[in-house]
């Protein structure tokens, strides 16, 4: 019951930072700025509050230290610096289903490591899932014009670099773990950025206050530092690919807080997709149960 918590609570928090980000970006926030706005303070407090709780772990070797510069720089510099680029273009629900391809890397990059194919019923159940989350999206939840090729290629990548850090941090045997691999990884992630905007001459543009504010902290807190720090503890719990087949649920959620917030409008067929998603889940659960299958 604790994994499937942890579970189900990172990918519903990992939904509202799909949503809260579209908001800003709409607004008028560069991207990048606020990916560095957002993870360099989300990893700040993380380290502080687990400092003064006397569980913050260090990097103590130098391989150590390579690994949690590895992972920032995957799961937080190139995902969400693409990510967020070109979410400036498109809708907070495809950016989400494009993301939400990473089951799929994850399963090819273990089985390319491991020299083995995927069971039948793993590749089954990846095929359903992202063919619900593609329906949910199917006919435009918050269409946004025909933004050009390049914008759904940024996603993909971003898509295989979370894949790549899944994977990374499951084989790593990393010194630091859980929390504060959470905390160091957005912080490294969020520091590259910055010094990529630095470097570029990327204008910063100043985040709005008063009222979204608090949304802001929502974005930083409870989307960012909670989200991703239930994930790595369900990573620990449960294997990369089983995991990871769980996140197929962040389109369902973006798709269905779009509605109220983003004046998204649904269809039979995303409604049929969202029934897609479900029977997916349930099907990675009794193949992970069940244990590997003949490739």
């Amino acid at each position: 019951m604790r994994y499937y918590g942890l579970l189900l609570t990172a990918t519903v928090l990992m939904a509202t930072g799909f949503v809260a980000s579209k908001l800003f970006l709409n607004a008028g926030i560069h991207p990048l700025a606020l990916v560095v706005s957002r993870f360099s303070l989300a990893g700040l407090l993380a380290l502080i509050w687990l400092y003064f709780r006397g569980q913050l772990q260090l990097p103590k070797t130098r391989r150590d230290l390579f690994g949690v510069v590895v992972v920032g720089t995957l799961q937080t510099a190139v995902l969400f610096g693409t990510g967020f680029m070109a979410m400036a273009h498109l809708s907070a629900a495809t950016i989400s289903i494009l993301t939400l391809t990473m089951p799929i890397w994850v399963t090819l990059f273990e089985g390319l490591i491991a020299r083995r194919l995927p069971g039948r019923g793993q590749i089954l159940s990846l095929v359903m899932g992202m063919a619900g989350v593609t329906l949910i999206i199917g006919s435009g939840v918050g269409p946004e014009g025909s933004p050009h090729a390049l914008w759904y290629g940024l996603t993909l990548l971003g898509a295989c670099s979370w894949a790549a850090a899944t994977v990374f941090t499951k084989r790593g045997g990393l010194g630091v773990t859980g929390w504060s691999l959470n905390g160091w990884q957005m912080l490294i992630g969020g520091l590259q950025i910055q010094l990529l905007m630095f470097v570029f001459d990327v204008p910063v543009s100043e985040l709005p206050h008063d009222r979204n504010m608090l949304l802001f902290l929502w974005l930083v807190i409870p989307a960012s530092i909670l989200s991703f720090g239930c994930w790595f503890a369900a990573l620990r719990l449960g294997g990369a690919e089983a995991a990871s087949g769980y996140l197929f649920l962040i389109p369902l959620f973006t798709a269905l807080m779009s509605v109220p917030i983003l004046h998204a409008t649904f269809t039979v067929t995303q409604v049929l997709g969202g029934a897609a998603v479900a029977v997916a889940v349930w099907r990675m659960s009794r193949v992970d149960r069940a244990g590997p299958e003949p490739g």
